[in-house]
């Protein structure tokens, strides 16, 4: 026997496999090799239908032991030396055993298309709320990027125009328009908050050597 399907306990899996064995018809060539081949196909095919309980279990054998004997019965009716008569009985029972197979398939996938929406929905229930999607931070206006793209090329000058609130008097260099002054001076992008944090530990470090060279 197979290892049992996911979460089916092994006792009835051990009945389900001997019910299974007992209503297949025989092999072609009937041997104890034959037949541990064709119990195995056989305990694969219900395992393939994933039967999790005792009643889908008995479905899906009856699934897979219905068509197996309908297969046998087309196999008798094709046999060399069957009347007509005997032919078309045979084929009538491959009908009517198909007719059942199918019947059962469609009765398991409608039970267990329940189990799977009733363990969707308490799954639903049961699961936490999603967390809030992050809110997207405002594009920048262009004088904004141009003032972040400059602070990045002159940081030192960008810095010296934060530290004085706009352009430093007198101005050593090329300075730039008003209205990006304004922006460099009082913007509060992260890139011209890392010059205030810059500058702020530049004056720390600076805070604590002072006293060091006075000694």
């Amino acid at each position: 026997m197979s290892n049992p399907p996911p979460d089916f306990p092994v006792a009835l899996a051990r009945e389900v496999f001997a019910r299974l064995c007992g209503s297949l018809p025989p092999p072609v060539v009937d041997t104890p090799e034959a037949r541990a081949v064709r119990d195995d196909l056989a305990y694969a095919a219900v395992e393939a239908l994933y039967p999790v309980d005792a009643a889908e279990a008995l479905l899906a054998v009856q699934v897979v032991t219905t068509d197996a004997r309908a297969l046998a019965c087309l196999r008798l009716a094709d046999m060399p030396g069957r009347t007509e008569v005997e032919a078309h009985r045979n084929r009538a029972q491959a009908l009517a055993m198909m007719r059942i197979s199918h019947t059962a398939l469609r009765a398991l996938e409608r039970r267990q298309a329940a189990r799977q929406k009733a363990e969707d929905a308490a799954w639903q229930v049961a699961a936490p709320a999603p967390a809030p999607e992050p809110a997207e931070e405002p594009e920048q206006s262009g004088i904004e990027a141009e003032a972040d793209q400059y602070a990045i090329i002159y940081p030192q000058r960008a810095a010296r125009i934060r530290a004085c609130g706009g352009l430093p008097q007198p101005c050593d260099f090329g300075p730039p328009r008003d209205a990006l002054v304004r922006v460099i001076a009082n913007g509060d992008s992260p890139i011209l908050r890392a010059l205030d944090a810059e500058a702020e530990r530049s004056r720390v470090t600076l805070q604590e050597i002072l006293p060091q060279a006075a000694d």
